[in-house]
This record gives C-alpha cells, sequence and structure tokens, in this order.
C-alpha cells in the first residue's frame, strides 16, 4: 500500500467512504439523538489520518468509532469544521463501526483514511503533545521515551496513548495511569521547592479524621508548603478513596480557599495542617465543638491568602461508610449550619436538601432598585418571551426593564416595542450605532436608575421565581461583586453554572452539557460558590462597583469576553465573585448574534483572544476556583490531559 507524505494526498486516491455508510439507525431521549452507522470496507494495518466533517446545526457532538472488534474511539466534533486525527489499526479489518450522538441535527459528510509514515505519524503526535504538556519537543520525547521503556511498551504506541488521551474525558482507569506516571512527578516538583528551609514540625498541629490514612510524607509536605506563606494559618490538601484491598479512586481536586463553597460543603476538616500558635489561641472551640465545627466558627473570618491549599492527593478516605455515620452526618452539618448563621450575619436562614446545606441570606430594607439591561436587535421570537417571563413570573418586585434596542427594523418589533412600554416597569432605548455588546450595556447603565445593574441577554426565559431575589440577596452583601444564575439550554442541558479559566481559548462554562438534575462534580453544581467570572448572559452586580471598574470594555472586547474581563476586574479590586444554583433560567446562547463564522469575525475574535491573554494570562493560567489536577480542554471537571 502506498503510504504518501499526508499533504500529498488527493482524495481521487483515498476516497470518501461516508458514501459507503450502512444502516442510520436513529435513537432519541431527551437530550441527544444517537446514530448508528456502518461502513464496509478492507482497512489494512498501519498508521492513518483521518479526516472527518459533519454537517448540520447543533449545540455539542460526540462520534465513537470503532474497528471490527477494537476498543471504542472517541471523537468530538464540531459543526462544518474539518478533523484530523491521527489514527492506528493494529490489523485487518472489514467494518467501520459508527455511533454519532449529537444535540441538533446533523450528518456525516466525509470520512477518509489517508495512509501515512509512522515518522509522519510519530512527528505529528509529538507536536500537539508539545502543545498540550507546554515543554520544548526534547524534554517531552526524553520523558516518553524513559517512560515506555519502564513499561517496556513500543515508543510509538506509548506516544499514541499519551495523544488519544487528548480526545476524551479521562476516567478511573486513567487515574490509576496517572497515579503511576504524574502522581510521584508532582509531589517530588514540590517536595523539591524550598527544600533547604529547615522547619520544626513542633510549630504545627497535624488534624486527620480518623477515617482518613496519609501519604507517607504528607505531613512534611503540607508544613514545608504551610511555611513558604507567612501570612498562611492553615493548608489542606487533595484526596481520593481507598478501598480495603488498597486501591485509589474518586480523586476530588478541591478549590482553593471558597468562602461561599465552605458554607454548604466542608470540604477542609477532614485532614488539614496549621500553626501551632493559630491552634493553641483557639484550643478552647477546638476541644469543646471539634476541628468539624471549630473551622466553622474560626475560618470564615481569615482572609484569603490565610487559608492555602496544596494541590495533591495527600489522604485517602476509607469507603467503608454505615448508615449511623450518614446520619451523624447530617446533625453535625446541622449544628455546623447553626455556628455559620451565628458568626455571619448575612444569613437568614438555612435548610438541609439533597444531603447539603442550602443558606438564604438578607436583603436590606427598602429593597433596592434593580436596572435589567437586555440589548436587543428585532429577534421578536427570543425577545418577547425574554420579557414576559421576567415580567410575569419574577416575584422581587422592584425592578426596572431597559430593553437596549440597537437598530431593529422590523415592522413586528417595532410595534410590540412600542406597546410593552405600556406597562410601567418597561422602558426601550434607541442605541443607533454598530454592534458592541460593551457599549450597548455601558449606555444602557448611564439611564438606568437602579443601584443594582443586571446584564440579561435578549434570549434568556425566567425558570425559578425567586430568580431575582436570590441574586439581589447576594449582590447586595458588601464582599460580593458579580453575580451569575444557572443556566440551562433550552432541552434542560446545563449551559452556565460558572467560568472556569483557561479552558479553551481563554475561558469555558463550568459543567456545560451536563444534564438537568446532575449534582456534578462532588456536588457543585448544586451548590452556592465563588468563582472567577460568571456569564453575562445574566449577571448581577451593584452599580458602584460597575461604575468604580469603569464598566464593560468598549475598546478590546466589544463581543466576546468582555463578561470574563469585567469580572476579573471587579475581583482584582478586592470583590468575590459567585454562582448561585437557585436562580435557574433558560439561555438559548447566541441565538440572536450568530456565530463567529465570518472572515472578519474570526479576525475580531482572535484579536479578543490576544487581548485577554496579553491582559490576563497569568489568571487565566491558575484559576482558584478550578484545580491544576482538572482538564484544560474539557468544561467537566475530569482528569487533566497528561502525557
Amino acid at each position: 500500500m502506498l503510504k504518501l507524505v499526508y499533504k500529498a494526498a488527493k482524495p481521487y486516491i483515498y476516497p470518501n467512504l461516508a458514501r459507503k455508510m450502512l444502516g442510520g439507525v436513529l435513537v432519541e431521549d431527551d437530550y441527544y439523538s444517537t446514530q448508528t452507522f456502518t461502513i464496509k470496507h478492507a482497512f489494512k494495518p498501519g498508521w492513518y489520518m483521518l479526516e472527518l466533517q459533519v454537517k448540520g446545526v447543533f449545540f455539542s457532538a460526540n462520534l465513537d468509532l470503532r474497528f471490527d472488534t477494537s476498543h471504542n474511539m472517541p471523537l468530538a466534533v464540531r459543526p462544518k469544521n474539518l478533523m484530523k486525527r491521527i489514527v492506528y489499526l493494529p490489523r485487518n479489518a472489514s467494518q467501520a463501526h459508527f455511533t454519532l450522538r449529537l444535540y441538533g441535527e446533523g450528518v456525516i459528510k466525509l470520512f477518509r483514511l489517508i495512509p501515512i509514515k509512522e515518522s509522519f505519524a510519530q512527528d505529528r503526535m509529538l507536536k500537539r503533545l508539545v502543545v498540550s504538556a507546554a515543554v520544548n519537543k526534547d524534554q517531552l520525547t526524553k520523558k516518553l521515551y524513559e517512560r515506555a521503556h519502564a513499561k517496556k511498551i513500543d515508543f510509538n504506541q506509548f506516544v499514541f496513548s499519551a495523544y488519544n488521551r487528548l480526545f476524551y474525558s479521562l476516567d478511573e482507569n486513567d487515574y490509576h495511569t496517572w497515579i503511576e506516571d504524574i502522581e510521584f512527578e508532582l509531589i517530588r516538583k514540590f517536595n523539591l521547592e524550598d527544600n533547604s528551609v529547615k522547619v520544626d514540625p513542633n510549630d504545627y498541629i497535624c488534624v486527620v479524621d480518623p477515617e482518613y490514612t496519609l501519604y507517607n510524607s504528607a505531613k512534611d509536605l503540607l508544613i514545608k508548603y504551610l511555611n513558604k506563606y507567612p501570612e498562611a494559618i492553615l493548608v489542606y490538601p487533595d484526596e481520593d478513596q481507598l478501598d480495603e484491598y488498597g486501591n485509589r479512586s474518586k480523586p476530588w481536586f478541591k478549590t482553593d480557599w471558597n468562602p461561599e463553597l465552605f458554607l454548604n460543603q466542608d470540604y477542609i476538616s477532614k485532614c488539614f495542617i496549621c500553626r501551632k500558635t493559630w491552634y493553641e489561641e483557639n484550643i478552647k472551640f477546638f476541644d469543646n465543638l471539634g476541628a468539624q465545627q471549630a473551622l466553622a466558627k474560626l475560618l470564615p473570618s481569615l482572609g484569603t491568602q490565610q487559608i492555602i491549599h496544596l494541590p495533591l492527593v495527600l489522604a485517602y478516605k476509607h469507603t467503608e461508610v454505615h448508615k449511623k455515620a450518614e446520619q451523624l452526618e447530617k446533625a453535625a452539618a446541622l449544628l455546623r449550619a447553626e455556628i455559620l448563621k451565628s458568626v455571619l450575619p448575612s444569613i437568614s436562614e438555612y435548610s438541609w436538601e439533597n444531603d447539603s446545606l442550602i443558606f438564604a441570606f438578607k436583603i436590606p430594607e427598602p429593597r433596592p432598585l434593580v436596572s435589567l439591561l437586555i440589548p436587543t436587535r428585532d429577534g421578536l421570537s427570543i425577545l418577547q418571551p425574554c420579557v414576559e417571563s421576567i415580567l410575569e413570573k419574577t416575584t422581587y418586585e422592584n425592578f426596572e426593564i431597559l430593553i437596549l434596542d440597537n437598530q431593529s427594523q422590523k415592522s413586528e418589533t417595532l410595534t410590540w416595542l412600542k406597546t410593552i412600554q405600556s406597562d410601567p416597569r418597561v422602558k426601550v432605548l434607541q442605541y443607533d450605532y454598530p454592534f458592541n455588546y460593551s457599549a450597548i450595556n455601558n449606555f444602557g447603565v448611564q439611564h438606568a436608575q437602579g443601584s443594582i445593574i443586571g446584564l440579561i441577554n435578549n434570549d434568556v426565559e425566567v425558570i425559578s421565581a425567586n430568580w431575582l431575589t436570590e441574586m439581589v440577596a447576594h449582590a447586595c452583601r458588601a464582599e460580593v461583586g458579580c453575580v451569575g444564575a444557572k443556566l440551562y439550554y433550552s432541552n434542560g442541558q446545563i449551559q452556565h453554572a460558572g467560568v472556569i479559566l483557561g479552558l479553551g481559548h481563554v475561558a469555558g462554562h463550568a459543567h456545560r452539557f451536563a444534564i438537568r438534575d446532575s449534582t456534578g462534580y462532588f456536588n457543585r453544581l448544586k451548590l452556592l460558590q465563588g468563582y472567577s467570572a460568571v456569564t453575562g448572559a445574566c449577571l448581577l452586580v451593584r452599580r458602584e462597583i460597575y461604575e468604580q471598574v469603569g464598566g464593560l470594555n468598549e475598546q478590546d472586547l466589544p463581543v466576546a469576553y468582555n463578561d470574563v474581563d469585567f469580572c476579573l476586574r471587579v475581583r482584582a479590586v478586592g470583590y468575590r465573585n459567585l454562582w448561585t444554583p437557585h436562580a435557574e433560567l433558560y439561555h438559548h446562547e447566541s441565538v440572536s448574534r450568530g456565530e463567529d463564522d465570518t472572515p472578519e469575525k474570526k479576525a475580531r475574535f482572535d484579536k479578543e483572544v490576544a487581548y485577554m491573554r496579553a491582559t490576563w494570562g497569568k489568571e487565566l493560567d491558575n484559576d482558584p476556583y478550578y484545580n491544576l489536577n482538572l482538564s484544560r480542554l474539557r468544561e467537566d471537571f475530569s482528569l487533566r490531559e497528561f502525557v
């Protein structure tokens, strides 16, 4: 079989096999349609460049490809884009089986396998791995050779395994590989830092729950790390679970200090090290209440620099759990809630729901006026249900809606805009300039009457009647900046549950495409918590803060990432940004604006990405509300891609 340099391959030599597809069985559920196909063809062993293209209109799609009885090869698919992957077939195959799962409509238009030389395949895979690992090619090649040799695996097959891990969410089997190949290297790296500094372990107190076992040198590592930060009082590690046979699973890669998440979820007290002086100053709380309740009383008053997190799995929880222990946990949680309420006057009440504490916060009286800004240009089919759902469903009464009309022209839109103003809560303002999302909202703030500003996309619809009450309660808290909501696609999948920095180009949405009832990564989809940023599709912030940081960036970010930039500027002046799961709305993302699919739009998007990287590069690479051990490519909190 002729093997060409890939770029010399011609379509007439290697035809489009999508034309030979058989089957097409369609199965639909609440979220996805699933299509299965088969191609009968003589596939010979060797290295290939796979070309795949799916055309249609869909939010997300995944393709599982399997040759005869081989393992599934998962492929992420984007609309219209030509996708290329290195593929290796170890033996002859007579069939290729496809399972295409997508939300929307789409069909496989191109499937081509082009034979390539092994050396070319190796070079391409290493280039992709170099970008992912952020090291030079020589360093990476040396590391991979050493690991392949130690495991007695062919080098190219070892590289192929690492390359494939970039394209799917890593699972428990991958975690075992991560433990073998990566964990010791991470521990060694942290252990070498400031190793010359001598510390006295007697100056520190180590608290470990009886259900936990520590890594052998965990105490030394934690003490050294705590000693690096003179202001810090307490340090805690990541953890996983340990069964009776010594097998580890279910790693919990934690956020850095996250005060709101700590209210709902105690992710610290089971294993931590603190300075002995601080412990002795508060010994009465530890002796009388125990570690869990003592931290509930003490930590909310500490600053971010005083509570630090070492992102290493150094604590292992034994998996034997009994019903009695679960009942005790609920009782302890309710006691903890009472303590938290006593130290945080802004909490009005709490409840126990779905094995979690839920806190409600006070709203000052008289209740502040909220100005909801809704930019639009025609799009009446989405604008009307957006505005009417706010007017009809929202239980919080003191709000105004400012519809910022950006050159609507359709008669039905103009008629409706005139009619809707008969409601005294609604005003329409004309913004007769080219589309600039940042400028439009800044214009709206100038005309707003409220002390709280709400940025609202014209393609959202209210689900929970208390959405605005929930968000206002947090926006009024002195320490809080931006507040974001839980947004769903129209089919019920998660669209937004907080923004994670550093995913993809600049940032991504936590848990995007998770099903509606999912609890998320260690229950995070159900819990109030801090995030570095939240989406501007539904965002509340006090007007004084909006003006303090200068509003949205009109010059550099007219369309994309202006909300992330705004949130980071709010965080930079000392406020915390929050996301709440108790304010729920639908969001038909970018329905009104469309996709960035023209050369002009792509150039503008690339410019905005470059600005964000130049301005916030350090922050984008170090999100304190995420974890460096979690994926930088996916939004599902899966294990980070490793080589």
